[in-house]
């Protein structure tokens, strides 16, 4: 009868270890060679490269360079959710895009989450200067395993807390195939006025305490499909950066996609 216990905690670290390596071999297996990775050197850190914000800034305007790379991580996310890519293929093919999965607290429990943490160069270094490179994050989530990924986010705040401009035309957002369908408020959301039908949850609360969520001010909803799939994608503008003249937000701070069925 003692040893029950010592065989339910073996049993545990097994199925701990068994479920760790499937969580392993997602992210590792047959993965293409990351940019990101690369630019770590020896001691675990990148040295030979700057990131392209910095404290020093007032504030940063992207370069065609950062939004022509902007717009590729938009595309991508919105083809995992209409199921063009898968975030294995991604891992074994895309050198800047690294997906990585989160595992639940509870084992066995279906892995819900994901990051998909995308990395450029800019400029590599030379003998007398660093090189400089960008990156951009975004959250993936999902009902379960067996389902498709229902949501992505992608947050243009930096960890420098530096104002970042993303210099939209309205040719980007054709570029992805987006048709604005409505503009609508926070203050919307929070009035009921407007369903929070872009978002992981319809309770405005947890909505608005979650993240950076809270400080947007506007919202302009556009519509697209891929793969006969329908998505919904809705930016958030903070309100220094409002245009009540503009239909096409030129800088924004959040977007949000969602797969519509």
């Amino acid at each position: 009868m003692k040893t029950k216990p010592k065989i339910i905690a073996l049993a545990a670290a097994a199925i701990a270890i068994f479920y760790g390596v499937i969580l392993m071999s997602h992210s590792d297996e047959k993965q293409s060679q990351k940019i990101h990775d690369s630019l770590i050197g020896k001691d675990g850190v990148i040295t030979s490269y700057n990131y392209f914000i910095n404290d020093g800034m007032s504030k940063k305007k992207l370069s065609s360079t950062d939004k022509n790379n902007l717009l590729k991580f938009i595309d991508i996310n919105l083809n995992i959710l209409s199921n063009i890519s898968s975030t294995e293929e991604l891992n074994k093919s895309d050198p800047s895009t690294k997906v990585e999965l989160f595992a639940p607290k509870l084992l066995l429990e279906p892995i819900k989450s994901a990051s998909a943490d995308y990395t450029y160069i800019i400029k590599t270094p030379t003998q007398t200067t660093k090189g400089e490179y960008g990156s951009f994050l975004s959250s993936l989530k999902r009902k379960d395993d067996n389902s498709p990924w229902k949501y992505a986010y992608i947050p243009i705040r930096n960890g420098f807390n530096i104002p970042t401009l993303t210099n939209f035309e309205n040719n980007d957002f054709d570029k992805l195939g987006l048709k604005f369908s409505e503009k609508f408020f926070l203050a919307d959301l929070e009035s009921k006025k407007h369903a929070i039908d872009f978002y992981q949850t319809s309770d405005y609360k947890k909505f608005a305490e979650y993240g950076d969520n809270e400080a947007n001010y506007a919202f302009y909803k556009f519509t697209t499909s891929r793969n006969s799939i329908p998505l919904t994608v809705v930016f958030g503008v903070l309100e220094d950066q409002y245009n009540e003249n503009e239909t096409h937000p030129k800088n924004w701070f959040y977007v949000y996609m969602k797969r519509d069925n």
